[in-house]
């Protein structure tokens, strides 16, 4: 199966931006979906009793995700 885009520049740069960076954004929607793992492990030995930092990270992955769901992408369809 083929598929071809064709865009009308100058006047659809914008949307041929979009097409021509979609991996670029799903890199970076990636990596952001990977920072609470990362932040998690950073503060992990910081004594905190009230675990304020990780709720903090977990309300804050969960949003994203939320985001993510709202607007139907599926990060794993889009990274191997």
């Amino acid at each position: 199966m083929k598929a071809t885009l064709e865009f009308n520049l100058p006047e659809e740069e914008m949307e041929f931006n979009r097409a021509n960076q979609s991996l670029d954004m799903a890199c970076a929607l990636f990596d952001i979906l990977q920072l609470r793992r990362n932040l998690e492990s950073r503060f992990e030995n910081i004594n905190n009793s009230h675990n304020d930092v990780f709720d903090g990270i977990d309300a804050y992955a969960k949003r994203i995700a939320e985001i993510l769901e709202e607007h139907n992408i599926n990060i794993d369809k889009l990274i191997e």
